[in-house]
């Protein structure tokens, strides 16, 4: 009888907010707000499913039904009162989705389902309340993200925070003050960064694994820093273009492997690194405008190879620390960061060096030319390396000794990329203007070989640069360590 009451009352339930919805719409009431009515609404659609159900088939078979109806309302727009004029995304339908697919999750996972309801308030009322009153205030109202505006997020940030302790009290959860806050920034962050009405998805699915992970797992507090701040690199990358696509997929792989293996400490050293890297790239590109410097084969935005170039040993040495749990392979990951932070340090702000020479050549070469070495360019190098060798020190996972190893490592490898770039990267010249230079079009004309091998380029001189930092560092450490 109990099964039987359950689904009276959660469809029932249901139906009831999407007849509310739509009387307020033919009373003239705008689809922005009748759909944020269904939003809210409908996130205690898990009060009463839980209530009733608890896990299992019961409750997953009510989000099927109405993932079926919804979806077959939005093809063909039999509820215009909980649709979108402005994208026309699906959001209620990704409502049914991300609560259809943790219904699957709790029909095998024990414990689930308090998270899960923490992550459908945060959805429903924390974004749902954030989208009516991004609406409602106007004035002194600026977008601060996207088209997210100030008081919509600070509403988000209350509403969520209020929901969880709710939630906490109501059901003793045991989740501690900085649980409450880590949660809340997650859910915010998610409902900043993903558009589309796919944050009704990224939020749910988001929260219920955090606060599932926060209460059941005692190590969780050492991945904290990648859960909560990846999706903001991830975001940032895709909207000032900082990365490709191709390039973006490959940076969350190593992300993902990083993290896993070295948590807080691994994606914080690659996030430094990401964070100055783009900063350098952006300076380089400010110089250039301002003089006459010469451009690498590639621009600013950076590729899955250079991703790869320049990450790929990272992830390496971090896969084999997960699977060794050797304290060589930290050093080595550090160091692997430290030549390629020194060596885009080198590159990026050598070129506002007013003379650029080619050591290995005996000669001056101009600014921006793979090879060239000028005084500020190789005093940079060095703050970049000994700068990631410190973050091991804060984190405590380098002693000194292995700081210093690791930033000498990293200068090493920076100025062996140097004597590689001057030596067998292939360099080609120009036809027209007679200009050394790394890029096969130059002046609008195709510019022929000048130097070096030509299966030899920017790429393939970072990896083997990189490589041999690592393997110097493995050496050294195995003999004086």
């Amino acid at each position: 009888m109990q099964i039987l009451y359950g689904y009276i009352g959660g469809i029932g339930y249901a139906f009831v907010c999407l007849l509310l919805s739509l009387l307020l719409y033919k009373i003239g009431m705008s689809k922005k707000f009748t759909r944020k009515i269904v939003h809210i609404l409908v996130g205690f659609e898990w009060c009463v499913l839980n209530y009733f159900f608890g896990a299992g088939v019961y409750f997953l078979s009510v989000c099927l039904f109405f993932l079926i109806l919804l979806s077959l309302a939005y093809k063909f727009r039999l509820m215009p009162m909980i649709s979108s004029d402005d994208d026309n995304s699906p959001g209620t339908v990704y409502y049914a989705v991300a609560m259809s697919g943790v219904a699957i999750v709790a029909c095998f996972v024990r414990g689930i389902m308090l998270p899960f309801g923490i992550a459908i308030f945060c959805t429903s009322i924390g974004d749902g309340l954030a989208g009516v009153v991004g609406q409602l205030v106007k004035k002194y109202n600026p977008k601060i993200y996207g088209n997210k505006t100030l008081f919509g997020t600070l509403t988000n940030v209350v509403a969520s925070a209020l929901c969880i302790v709710v939630m906490n009290c109501v059901f003793n959860m045991n989740l501690k003050a900085w649980h409450i806050a880590a949660i809340t920034f997650f859910s915010v962050t998610l409902e900043l960064v993903t558009g589309k009405g796919l944050d009704n998805i990224s939020i749910t699915w988001g929260v219920t694994t955090l606060t599932y992970g926060l209460i059941f797992y005692p190590n969780m507090p050492q991945f904290i820093i990648p859960i909560l701040l990846s999706p903001w690199f991830i975001s940032l990358a895709y909207k000032k273009k900082a990365l490709t696509r191709g390039g973006i997929i490959m940076a969350v792989a190593f992300d993902l492997i990083i993290s896993l293996a070295l948590g807080n400490f691994g994606f914080t050293l690659l996030a430094v690194f990401f964070a100055l890297a783009v900063l350098i790239d952006k300076f380089k590109k400010h110089v250039k405008s301002l003089k006459s410097v010469e451009d690498a084969e590639k621009g600013e935005c950076r590729d899955y190879m250079q991703v790869i170039a320049n990450g790929f040993l990272a992830a390496i040495c971090a896969l084999m620390y997960l699977i060794s749990l050797e304290q060589i392979f930290i050093v080595a990951f550090a160091a692997a960061i430290a030549e390629a932070l020194a060596d885009t340090a080198a590159s990026g702000i050598g070129v506002a060096a007013n003379k650029t020479f080619d050591l290995f050549r005996f000669k001056k070469c101009t600014p921006g030319i793979s090879g060239g070495m000028s005084l500020l360019g190789t005093f940079a190098s060095i703050v970049a390396a000994y700068f990631a060798a410190i973050i091991g020190l804060i984190f405590g996972v380098l002693s000194f000794n292995e700081v210093m190893l690791v930033a000498f490592a990293g200068f090493v490898g920076a100025f062996l990329d140097s004597l590689l770039g001057s030596l067998v990267q292939e360099k080609l010249k120009c036809t027209k203007c007679g200009k050394i230079t790394e890029r096969a079009l130059h002046c609008g004309k195709p510019a022929v070989h000048y130097s070096g091998l030509s299966f030899i380029d920017n790429d393939t001189v970072n990896m083997l640069s990189g490589f041999i930092s690592v393997l110097f560092t493995v050496l050294i450490f195995n003999f004086c360590f």
